[in-house]
């Protein structure tokens, strides 16, 4: 359990990093007007890496860590999920690209908005480590 708790732990950062790659590449492709291949890769990767991580957190609930907390931790990462992936179908199916890219941006930033909301709901920092707890 320890061990999926510190993959839990670090995999944020990755998801973080993700979503702060595919928040640039998005204004800078709505900026200059055209897509780079970026403004694709990185919201897709950004909303993989998130399922991945919603998937170890609901390892670690089951493993019996975070039960109490994490029942508004669990909701916000899964509505974080939901707009990422939401905005991604709802881009796609955009015939104008500019539409499309400011689609995936707020999905994102929406994204981001829940997960931060999520990681305060279990008393945490958004950057900070702490061990992890048995309830």
């Amino acid at each position: 359990m320890n061990l999926l708790y510190h993959a839990h732990s670090g995999l944020r950062y990755l998801v973080l990093l993700a979503a702060i790659g595919a928040v640039a590449a998005l204004v800078y492709g709505l900026a200059t007007g055209r897509a780079a291949r970026l403004a694709r890769i990185l919201p897709a990767a950004f909303t993989g890496l998130l399922d991945l991580q919603i998937l170890l957190g609901i390892g670690l609930v089951l493993g019996g860590l975070f039960p109490d907390a994490a029942v508004g931790h669990l909701a916000m990462m899964v509505l974080a999920a939901v707009a990422a992936h939401g905005s991604s179908i709802i881009a796609n199916r955009s015939f104008d690209e500019r539409r499309a890219l400011a689609i995936r941006l707020g999905g994102v930033a929406l994204a981001i908005v829940l997960i931060v909301v999520g990681v305060l709901a279990l008393g945490r920092s958004i950057l900070g480590s702490a061990p992890p707890t048995v309830g």
